[in-house]
């Protein structure tokens, strides 16, 4: 295919056909996406105009505050191992892939809205919201909504690599940060910085040397000089450890948290219909047994379940044993079936209304020894 596509080229420069030109550039980077090669397909189209284009943000262009894209440029590298520090990726989602609270959706809208009216706030001196704090545990989709507003705004994300961008030689990692804010400043991208904390934590931190105070020092003055067709998102575990002065360089924060009740029914129902439409599942089970469960966590219970469902060939009906099995093989990876919190995590699916039978036929333990001690647990709630 390549071949052929490197003659249209040809065909078309040499023909002077500028349309013909740009749609064999664009299939040849539509060829490297789909392989993954984000990077790639990503200098293909930067690469398509010798000359800098500016950019129209949403409705309106403006000669004055025009940002234009680079041409082909080298990945910045950290000096001293030579990774680079950050990949471009093409994002494949948007908000119809994320299952989000209301309060958080109407927010993340309002800043997809600013950008595309990008030009019209500007005339106006008005600056768009492109600054956003993500935060919230482990697993709770933060990078998964970086990358569908990335989405909703059609522009790649330069993803920072943590183990390129920190680096054990004095001075090194403020070089790195100025280095990755060079890279995109006359790029219409989001820069998205995960782990946050790593390079933001508080100043006054005594057990903290004084490298950190100055890699922070100097990622704050690259925000400060960061343009307005640069859009950042950082992301944290841990926003307790961030120095307040981060906080004021943002528009606004939004805090994800593990997925509600009616946000894991959303999950669950679009990973059936995608992955296993053929089949039926008791969805009510599944909610009240995800609870507590991480967006991450969710998704890895719901592909264990499948893989069970379709090497296990029992037709197109998923019950509430299959469900209840899974969810214990899940919940006690690292337990021995001899210890109290096995029969804890039994405890809780009876209390969840998998019934006696159902456990005796997965545990292969008799009701009565089941009864048993589900009455001791019952006691233990009870004190």
């Amino acid at each position: 295919m390549k071949s052929r596509l490197v003659v249209k080229l040809i065909q078309a420069h040499s023909s002077g056909n500028e349309d013909a030109f740009k749609d064999a550039v664009n299939i040849l980077a539509d060829d490297e996406d789909k392989k993954g090669n984000s990077s790639t397909a990503m200098l293909l189209r930067n690469a398509y105009s010798s000359k800098k284009r500016p950019i129209n943000f949403g409705d309106s262009p403006i000669s004055e505050m025009s940002f234009y894209v680079q041409s082909v440029s080298p990945m910045p590298k950290d000096k001293d191992s030579t990774l680079d520090l950050l990949e471009i990726l093409t994002p494949k989602v948007t908000f119809n892939n994320v299952a989000l609270p209301e309060k958080t959706f109407l927010a993340l809208q309002q800043i997809v809205a600013e950008q595309k009216s990008f030009g019209k706030l500007m005339e106006k001196g008005i600056f768009p919201a492109n600054r956003l704090l993500l935060c919230g545990p482990p697993g709770c989709g933060k990078t998964l909504t970086a990358n569908a507003l990335a989405g909703e705004l059609k522009i790649p994300v330069a993803y920072v690599k943590l183990d390129g961008l920190v680096s054990s030689y004095l001075g090194q990692t403020g070089a790195n940060i100025r280095k990755i804010f060079d890279f995109v400043k006359n790029k219409r991208i989001m820069l998205f910085l995960d782990e946050f904390d790593a390079i933001a934590k508080k100043r006054d931190d005594s057990n903290e040397l004084g490298e950190l105070k100055r890699v922070v020092t100097t990622l704050l003055q690259n925000m400060d000089s960061m343009p307005a067709n640069v859009f950042l998102v950082a992301a944290t575990n841990h926003h307790h450890l961030l120095d307040p002065a981060i906080w004021r360089r943002f528009n606004s924060s939004i805090l994800l948290e593990l997925p509600t009740a009616e946000q894991r029914k959303q999950i669950i129902e679009k990973y059936f219909i995608e992955t296993l439409p053929e089949y039926t599942v008791d969805l009510k089970t599944l909610v009240i047994l995800s609870d507590g469960m991480s967006g991450a966590e969710l998704q890895s219970f719901l592909q264990s379940l499948a893989k069970y469902c379709v090497l296990n060939c029992i037709g197109n009906s998923i019950s509430q044993k299959e469900i209840a099995e899974i969810w214990l093989q899940q919940n006690t990876l690292f337990i021995s079936e001899c210890s109290d919190d096995f029969m804890k995590a039994l405890y809780k699916l009876k209390k969840n209304g998998i019934s006696l039978r159902t456990l005796e036929e997965i545990t292969k333990i008799p009701k009565s020894t089941l009864d048993y001690r589900f009455k001791k647990e019952v006691m233990n709630d009870d004190e």
